[in-house]
């Protein structure tokens, strides 16, 4: 008998959510197709990061600032600035100069292990520009060799004006693009 009253009750329950759901959904429809509401997209989005490995900072350039960035537009440029580093297992990801721009940032020569990563990066699809936050970690034991920390990824030319580039949620700098 409680096994009936518990199936009925829960027929009954089933039958109530999906009645009310019904209605939920006809009146937010008729909501949606409203056109008196005064309605906002959402502007921001998510930027297409894709990161770039297998390169290094060639030594002919000189890093002095904490934190340095570059937007690079073209291979001749990207070049005189990286090399490759090629080893037997690792895969050299190329940018496709004709689609996308490189963002690039870079710290001095440090003896201590420092990483730079992309925390978040996203754009305003209404005024074209993008934003992009950066942190640096090192650990605490020095090496006995130096390196100069590098991230680098490439993101789609879309004809962003400015992207501004932050260290934590300190802004460092904004590149601009060429139109």
């Amino acid at each position: 008998m409680n096994s009936r009253l518990s199936f009925s009750a829960a027929i009954l329950l089933l039958l109530a959510s999906c009645g009310s759901a019904t209605r939920n959904n006809a009146a937010d429809s008729v909501a949606v197709n409203d056109t008196a509401l005064n309605v906002h997209a959402d502007n921001g989005s998510s930027l297409d990061v894709r990161p770039l490995n297998g390169y290094f900072v060639k030594n002919t350039i000189q890093v002095n600032d904490s934190l340095t960035f570059w937007l690079i537009d073209n291979p001749a440029t990207f070049d005189s600035l990286f090399g490759v580093a090629k080893t037997m297992n690792n895969k050299i990801d190329r940018p496709d100069f004709g689609t996308q721009v490189v963002v690039a940032a870079t710290m001095p020569s440090t003896f201590y292990g420092t990483q730079i990563q992309l925390a978040s990066a996203t754009a305003d699809d209404l005024t074209n520009n993008a934003e992009m936050h950066f942190v640096a970690a090192g650990q605490a034991e020095k090496n006995s060799y130096s390196i100069t920390p590098l991230w680098m990824g490439s993101i789609p030319k879309t004809g962003r004006t400015n992207i501004k580039v932050y260290t934590g949620d300190q802004l460092t700098a904004t590149l601009t693009t060429k139109e």
